[in-house]
């Protein structure tokens, strides 16, 4: 049996895939500003130790080609004379390093930089170094400021979004739910919820008009319907009086038993199709909604009963074990349909190579009957006019309204063939 796929998949409300992409959208825009913040910062250091270390430089270049002598250099500066010359164009050379402060007993960073210059003709080597803790200490402030940032605005999100779920939506949910509740045929006024949303407004005309449409195919298909299942019976019956007067009839039974036999066998097929068909329709548009929690032992020993004499004249036994406490929710008179159409269908169809079979057990029913197995698919079963061999055997109908049955009242009904067997399993379904 086929199963909608659509049922197990797991599906979201609107505000909250609405939320969750607001929220990731958030989040890469913080975590992209926290990196060109942090990126920034590293350049506006970089920028302004550089300057603050060409000024240095410039200071010292311009007191050394003065003759001065320093008794402080500046940012722990260190000149050295370089006896060979090196490549200037190397230098500067800029990195970071720790530097262990006695007094705070800690490590702190430096950045220090190295570079070449001349006076007079002689080259020099600066090594200069300078702590850059307060620099390095507001760039992290900045990106550890994101995150926090972040995590609040997300939950003033959240928070805000449920409280508009709950004003907004409101309304919206009401609709569904007059949407979940609404059935066909019952004459009942469909509330109009009072909304300022022009998306829900124009859904909720849509709806009505939907209404109104469905309302009016409904009345007039039941009305075709029933006129068609009425009517046709008061011909039905005037053919059927007709044949059993030529059935009577010895000297017309002799010549044409055959031809009056298949106009009278049609004629009640007739008969029962039309029945069988408004029921369906009936079924179809929910008409039989007096659920109840029905315990099930009871009703098919009366069905059982019922059929007793048409099995003995099959030669066919019927066998039951029966829970007491075995319970079906659905209508009486649709419970009722349900287990006479698969008892006579397993005493249309059984064979005498054993019993037909009744068996329920705390959540399940099963109706068996022996015979050779189904020349066609066994999902054919459960198709309108599906008739297994013998065209005059079957309405093509029993089984498409247990079936149908089954559907509308969260029942499932499965079919297998086994050890000669065919056998019908019934079970309430969980949700």
């Amino acid at each position: 049996m086929k199963q909608d796929k659509s049922k197990n998949r797991r599906t979201f409300q609107l505000l909250t895939r609405t939320t969750a992409i607001y929220l990731l959208f958030t989040f890469i825009a913080f975590y992209g500003s926290a990196l060109f913040l942090t990126n920034e910062a590293d350049q506006f250091i970089h920028s302004y130790l550089k300057h603050r270390f060409d000024r240095a430089q410039g200071f010292i270049q311009r007191e050394m080609r003065e003759g001065e002598e320093f008794n402080k250099l500046p940012y722990s500066a260190e000149i050295v004379k370089l006896p060979q010359p090196v490549d200037s164009t190397l230098y500067p050379v800029y990195a970071d390093t720790l530097v262990h402060n006695a007094a705070m007993d800690e490590m702190l960073r430096f950045r220090k930089r190295i570079s070449i210059f001349n006076i007079n003709n002689q080259q020099y080597k600066l090594t200069m170094i300078k702590q850059m803790d307060d620099f390095y200490q507001l760039r992290d402030d900045i990106f550890g400021s994101i995150i926090p940032a972040f995590i609040m605005l997300a939950v003033g999100i959240v928070l805000f979004n449920l409280l508009l779920s709950r004003s907004i939506f409101k309304p919206f949910n009401r609709i569904l739910g007059i949407m979940k509740m609404y059935k066909i045929g019952t004459d009942i006024d469909v509330e109009h919820v009072n909304t300022s949303t022009a998306e829900f407004v124009k859904m909720q005309q849509l709806f009505h008009n939907m209404l109104d449409r469905i309302e009016y195919d409904y009345r007039h298909l039941k009305e075709y319907t029933e006129n068609m299942a009425h009517e046709i019976q008061t011909p039905l019956t005037v053919i059927r009086n007709k044949t059993e007067n030529l059935i009577a009839d010895d000297d017309v039974m002799e010549r044409q038993a055959s031809a009056v036999k298949i106009i009278y066998d049609e004629t009640n097929y007739l008969s029962r199709l039309g029945n069988t068909l408004n029921l369906l329709t009936k079924i179809e548009n929910g008409e039989f909604n007096k659920v109840e929690e029905l315990i099930t032992k009871p009703i098919i020993e009366k069905h059982v009963e019922a059929v007793a004499e048409l099995a003995r004249l099959k030669s066919l036994q019927i066998e039951h074990r029966l829970d007491a406490m075995h319970k079906i929710m659905i209508d009486p008179f649709l419970l009722d349909i349900v287990i006479k159409n698969l008892l006579r269908n397993a005493i249309r169809y059984g064979t005498n190579e054993g019993p037909i079979r009744i068996v329920t057990e705390t959540d399940s029913l099963n109706i068996s009957n022996y015979g050779p197995p189904l020349d066609v698919s066994p999902e054919k079963l459960f198709e309108r006019f599906y008739r297994n061999g013998n065209p005059q055997a079957s309405l093509g109908l029993g089984l498409s309204l247990v079936k149908k049955i089954c559907e509308l009242n969260q029942m499932d009904i499965t079919y297998q063939y086994d050890a000669h067997q065919h056998i019908f399993h019934l079970k309430q379904s969980d949700n």
